[in-house]
Formats: C-alpha cells, sequence, structure tokens
C-alpha cells in the first residue's frame, strides 16, 4: 500500500511483554482502549510476543478483537485453566527464579551460561505436568492457526540458546506459547522437537532488539521501566535498566519507538509486579489496561 508520493508505509512492530496472566490481561486491554482511539495494533507488521506476551499476541494477530477478548479475560482464563493446575502457582518458585532474573545483570558475555543455570534451575522444579500446561494453553489458543505477522521467544534450558519460533518453525502454535510461557520454577520446560524449553524472558522481559529494522515500533512493557520513588534496590534496578538500554539501542539504530509502561492504576492492581500470576485479578487488569489504552492513543496515532 503506498500514499500519494509513492513513498511506503512505515514497517510497524509491536513487542509485548512477559509478565503472567495479569499482563496478558493488561495488554488486551490497551489494545482495546487503543483501537477505541483510533490505533489499531492489529495493523502491525511484526508482532514479537515474550511470555505473556506470546499469548496476547496470538490471539491478537489471529483476528481477535481487542474489545472482546478483553471484556471476556476471565472467561477464557478460566476455560484454559480447567483442572491443569496452572493457577496453583508455587510462591517459593517464583521469588527463586525472579532472585536468579535479578542476578542476570552480573551475568559475563551473551548471558548464554547464566541461562543455563536458569535452566537447570527449571529442570528441576516440581511443577504441574508438561502435557497439563500445553493443554491449558491450547484451550486458551482454541486451535487457532499460526499468524503469519506473529513470533514468540523462548530459551534451551540445556544450552541456554534463545529461539524465536514463527510460521516457518513448523512447530504447533500452543506448544510454541506455552514454551515462551514456561516460567522457572512454575511451570515445566516445553519440549520441542529433541530440545526443552522455557520462558523467552530469561533473556529478556521484553526482547527489544527482535524489532530491529523496524520503522516504527511499539514497546509494550507489563513491568515499570524503573523503579518507583523512594524505593532503592541496586539488583532491580540494574534490571529495569537493562531493559531501557534494549529500547534506547533500537532508537539508536534509527527506528522510532514509543513505549507503553505501568501507570499507577496497574501497579496497584498488580501489586507493583508482585502479583502478576494471580488470574483472580485479570478482570481487573483488562479495565485498566483499556482506560489506559484510551489516554495513549493520541499519543500513538502520531506515530502508529
Amino acid at each position: 500500500m503506498t500514499d500519494t508520493s509513492g513513498a511506503s508505509e512505515p514497517t510497524r512492530t509491536l513487542v509485548l511483554g512477559g509478565g503472567g496472566p495479569v499482563g496478558v490481561a493488561w495488554e488486551l486491554g490497551l489494545a482495546a482502549g487503543l483501537a477505541s482511539g483510533g490505533v489499531d495494533l492489529k495493523l502491525a507488521d511484526r508482532v514479537v510476543g515474550t511470555s505473556a506476551g506470546s499469548i496476547t499476541g496470538a490471539l491478537m494477530t489471529s483476528g481477535g478483537d481487542p474489545a472482546q477478548l478483553a471484556a471476556d479475560v476471565e472467561t477464557i482464563f478460566s476455560t484454559g485453566i480447567g483442572s491443569s493446575g496452572v493457577d496453583l502457582v508455587s510462591t517459593e518458585g517464583l521469588a527463586a527464579f525472579m532472585d536468579l532474573m535479578f542476578s542476570s545483570t552480573d551475568a559475563e558475555g551473551d548471558g548464554s551460561v547464566h541461562r543455563q543455570k536458569v535452566g537447570e534451575f527449571a529442570l528441576e522444579a516440581t511443577t504441574i505436568p508438561e502435557d497439563a500446561f500445553v493443554g491449558s494453553i491450547g484451550s486458551v489458543l482454541t486451535d487457532l492457526l499460526w499468524p503469519a505477522a506473529f513470533s514468540c521467544t523462548a530459551v534451551d534450558v540445556v544450552t541456554g540458546q534463545f529461539r524465536v519460533w514463527n510460521q516457518a518453525s513448523n512447530v504447533p502454535l500452543e506448544r510454541a506459547v506455552a514454551s515462551s510461557c514456561a516460567v522457572p520454577g512454575i511451570y515445566p520446560p516445553i519440549t520441542v522437537g529433541e530440545a526443552r524449553y522455557m520462558d523467552g524472558g530469561v533473556r529478556s522481559p521484553l526482547n527489544v532488539d527482535l524489532a530491529s529494522g523496524a520503522q516504527v515500533a511499539v514497546i509494550v512493557s507489563v513491568m515499570a521501566m524503573e523503579l518507583p520513588p523512594g524505593f532503592d534496590d541496586p539488583r532491580i534496578g540494574a534490571f529495569l535498566d537493562a531493559q531501557t538500554a534494549e529500547v534506547e539501542a533500537l532508537r539508536r539504530g534509527g527506528t522510532t519507538v514509543e513505549v507503553i509502561a505501568p501507570d499507577l492504576e496497574f501497579l496497584t492492581i498488580s501489586g507493583f509486579g508482585m502479583s502478576l500470576m494471580d488470574f483472580s485479578i485479570v478482570g481487573a487488569a483488562a479495565e485498566a489496561g483499556t482506560r489506559l489504552g484510551k489516554l495513549e492513543a493520541e499519543r500513538l496515532a502520531a506515530i502508529w
């Protein structure tokens, strides 16, 4: 599609970050609110999802109406949960995983050695069965075909190698998304071929670099991009600074970037990130996302 001057429209990439079921609901609400303000995120040429963002991205790029998805999010998740046990989140496992993640800024080289350490933790954890977790994701995705514009991220638990799944990967959508959502210590690593994979957020909650080459990118971060006033934790601060550095590197590469980060309402609902695995608050998260999306529509319309 071209304009009257003959110049092609800018390529647009949407990056959807990780953040549990609460993050999925909030991201769907954001998309709904933005759409009501004339910003249709489904127009993205490329949608990259990590963890929660992989569920959001798969649903959106499969043609789902964001407003309807946000309205139905509680039903969507209750159907997916069934008797799988995905809602029985180990607080000890989550705390241990977060401790490992906040130590990732001390990793040397490309971080693969640190990811291997997290992989060992993932393999040793006691979780629900792999088939139960994949089945719950399949119920959420309701047998959707793999969307052409969609990709999602995962990490090999043994080698620490980063993997991007897309339509050409010849992997069932529900298994690829499950691998992207396989939070170490909470959910089981997912078998794809002869390897097992864990949450793509082990590399980065955003994986912004996958938007490289786009002319325009919208980055959605479920987690705050900076520490709240009065809160001082060097490790968490360094972890958040790494996400900001990813965004700045993308800008330096010539991409026009806008970031949507949580507002105070969502931070309060999500316990400043500590309650992102609480399935009971997904409805409130979707409503908060819709309100923020409506407020952000004018800002994003300038580039989208």
